[in-house]
């Protein structure tokens, strides 16, 4: 298959979209579960409910970082395969110039401190 232009972009599109819908997700997600923490009083002292806040908090976490990781692994990908006038361009240069493992590995620990924060609060 021949891509032009047009198809990376619209790629790139696709893959951003889907970032921005699991940000919108995780944000949605946890900010819930601080309001649960905020207002639920004696009835976070159910351990069968702890357990419930603390499975949603570290799968749904743990699923926002496999598909983030994804999502910028496709959108560094789409970017370098895209033709050498952009790779020149400024934007271009800050695609081919970006430390991906570096953008990876903050996600995953930004993410995990929350999540461990969240379990604290739990127990």
């Amino acid at each position: 298959m021949n891509m032009d232009t047009e198809d990376y972009i619209d790629l790139l599109s696709a893959r951003a979209a889907d970032a921005r819908a699991m940000i919108m997700f995780f944000a949605v997600i946890h900010t819930g579960l601080l309001v649960v923490l905020g207002f639920a009083g004696s009835g976070l002292e159910d351990s069968g409910i702890q357990l419930a806040l603390a499975a949603v908090t570290v799968l749904t976490s743990l699923w926002t970082v496999f598909f983030m990781d994804d999502c910028m692994q496709d959108l560094f990908a789409i970017a370098k395969d895209l033709p050498e006038d952009f790779q020149a361009s400024n934007v271009g240069r800050r695609f081919t110039d970006v430390p991906i493992p570096v953008f990876r590995v903050v996600n995953f620990v930004v993410i995990a401190l929350i999540v461990v924060a969240e379990v604290l609060a739990i127990y």
